[in-house]
């Protein structure tokens, strides 16, 4: 691809006039390469193995260059200083080549020089070259914001670099990216991922929405970098189904000073309530010091008046300011519940040793219920018999009835979220069933390549918004994780002179994608429930192994196997101030007081244990 209008003649004199004085300052080198891991390097509190770009060689050829500005760009201390040094001189350009967190992750790259043809008019002693730099499959894009978004498509993106050198001195490039590309080896080396937290439809919860930032950001750049995310609606994964407290026309100051994040908040829009100032306040203080040594306390300054304020000890916040919205957890002591002799809904407490059948027909014990779930409030119960045609759910109260309601391919799952929706999944789909109303069919967008899948189990967060399911094949061909967000689009539907409104409900990644593969390596899951806001335990059952229990990030990151009852047959978890319990196949539950301890036998008879939710 020849080259000849981007480069002017104006331009080739004045990087000859720079060229010419920089040359003897150039930093000397060896060979191109990816750079070296020093032993450990402390950044944001932690220590992790880091990496030492190699400035270019005195006499490295374009492909070199570009190949030892790509590898440099990677390393963030200083500002990219190391990478910097393949520009040319000119304070101008340094100063515009800002290329942020944006990244494009690739699988491998090569370099392939272009034939160049010159400008008409240039500067004596001036020479161009143009290497193209390709990505060999493009897996995904990280935003300015850290959002990581996988690839669509298998396509290869590609960069023209230009480069120039003067009076046989060193090459320098001309026209950096304002866009990392980095290989997923590089990007794994140097980026981490952390959360932003926003707030769920309701404003009741908060949500964490997984990111990366560079390891070697400073303190201050990147508490700068995730206010500036936390001040627009989540995009991608949560968009359409959470959102921020922060308003939308304000300029945000931070400052960081031993520990403390100063934010203020300055426009005609500062003045909000003092909800609101709680609810930023809490996205604030989660976002900044959870799992962020080096950030211990939030101010929340309205044009520079305090307006909340919060601390982070031992593993929770203290705020003041303002009412606090948190991320959901269980806490020590929560309700469990399973089905005892007969079909009968019964609710173990004390140390689980003691059982009592609930109030209602739920307890009474006269349909043979085989699964249960119950309300995160504790007020429903839902079930199935073993044939699974027909749906029972019912109060928690005495006298209180069972409703039913069958669906042609019949139910595989039941499920509650926090506002009292009992969630069903079948062969046919997946249904809502909002407190006191009717079924609803939600739109689980299982499209593209997932063609002919079906939603086996469905299990809604405690925070309401995130949705995590097993999706199977007909005909044997496996099971997957996937996780999606919940959303609730306003309808509005005219026939003839009347106009009807409604919810439309969907699960997938916001408003534009499909649940997200999670738990690479789980094979022939069955069964799963939400351990804490970032981890699932999924019960596994392999024709050739048995029973298998595994942790699941459900931010995509690596599972871990759990030990596990050679007779589990279900399970259910409510994080780590609780027990998990364990339904065995003869008919008797099991519990561990750790996530990856030892089993032991609860006595009495009981299947199908389940916390609320």
């Amino acid at each position: 691809m020849a080259v000849s209008a981007r480069w002017r003649a104006g331009a080739a004199a004045a990087l000859a006039a720079v060229l010419l004085s920089a040359c003897a300052t150039i930093p000397g080198g060896g060979v191109a390469q990816s750079g070296q891991l020093d032993q450990t390097s402390t950044v944001q509190g932690q220590d992790y193995p880091q990496l030492i770009p190699v400035p270019p060689g005195p006499n490295w050829n374009p492909e070199e260059i570009v190949s030892g500005f790509l590898a440099a760009s990677a390393s963030f201390t200083g500002g990219h200083a190391v990478a910097r040094e393949y520009l040319v001189p000119p304070q101008q350009l340094s100063q515009r080549w800002q290329p942020g967190w944006a990244v494009r992750v690739v699988s491998a790259l090569k370099l392939q020089p272009i034939p160049v043809v010159p400008p008409h008019e240039t500067e004596p002693g001036v020479t161009y070259a143009e290497v193209q730099a390709t990505g060999e499959q493009q897996l995904a894009t990280l935003t300015q914001t850290g959002q990581y978004v996988r690839a669509q498509s298998t396509s290869s993106p590609s960069i023209d670099f230009q480069l120039v050198k003067v009076n046989g001195g060193p090459w320098r490039i001309t026209n950096p990216p304002n866009q990392l590309l980095l290989t997923k080896t590089d990007f794994q080396g140097v980026y981490a991922q952390r959360n932003l937290y926003f707030l769920s439809g309701s404003g009741r919860a908060l949500v964490p929405d997984p990111v990366f930032v560079p390891l070697q950001a400073s303190p201050a750049d990147l508490a700068n970098q995730l206010v500036t995310a936390l001040r627009a609606n989540p995009q991608g994964w949560l968009e359409g189904a959470a959102q921020t407290a922060f308003p939308h026309d304000v300029r945000v100051q931070v400052a960081i000073n031993a520990g403390t994040v100063a934010i203020d908040l300055n426009g005609p829009a500062s003045a909000v309530s003092k909800k609101r100032l709680g609810e930023m306040t809490s996205q604030l203080i989660w976002t900044l010091a959870n799992g962020l040594p080096a950030v211990q306390a939030v101010h929340l300054e309205i044009n520079g008046k305090l307006g909340g304020s919060a601390t982070w000890s031992g593993g929770q916040p203290k705020q003041t300011g303002g009412p606090p919205v948190t991320v959901p957890v269980a806490h020590t002591g929560a309700s469990l519940y399973s089905i005892g002799a007969g079909g009968a809904v019964q609710k173990l407490t004390g140390p689980l040793s003691r059982a009592s059948r609930v109030p209602g027909e739920a307890g009474e014990g006269r349909v043979p219920l085989t699964t249960i779930a119950v309300s995160p409030d504790g007020h429903y119960v839902a079930g199935l018999t073993k044939v699974g045609s027909e749906v029972y759910y019912a109060a928690i109260n005495p006298g209180a009835r069972f409703r039913t309601w069958s669906h042609s391919g019949g139910f595989t799952s039941v499920s509650w979220d926090v506002y009292d929706n009992l969630w069903l999944a079948g062969p046919r789909g997946v249904w809502e069933v909002p407190a006191g109303g009717s079924p609803v069919p939600v739109n689980v967008d299982l499209r593209g390549s997932l063609t002919g899948y079906q939603v086996q189990q469905f299990r809604v967060a405690p925070d309401g918004v995130r949705a995590a399911m097993i999706v199977t094949v007909p005909g044997g061909g496996g099971a997957e994780l996937r996780i999606g967000a919940i959303v609730r689009t306003r309808t509005r539907v005219s026939v003839g002179a009347i106009v009807r409104t409604g919810t439309q409900v969907s699960v997938g990644l916001g408003q534009a994608g499909q649940p997200e593969t999670i738990g690479t390596g789980v094979s022939d899951a069955v069964q799963l429930t939400w351990y804490d806001a970032e981890n699932l335990i999924v019960l596994s059952q392999s024709p050739t192994l048995g029973p298998q229990l595994d942790e699941v990030p459900v931010n995509g990151g690596s599972s871990s196997s759990l030990i596990t009852d050679i007779h589990t047959s279900s399970l259910s978890a409510a994080g780590p101030e609780n027990q998990i319990v364990a339904g065995l196949s003869d008919g008797k539950l099991a519990s561990t007081s750790a996530l990856n301890g030892n089993w032991s036998t609860i006595s009495g008879a009981g299947s199908s244990p389940t916390y609320p939710g």
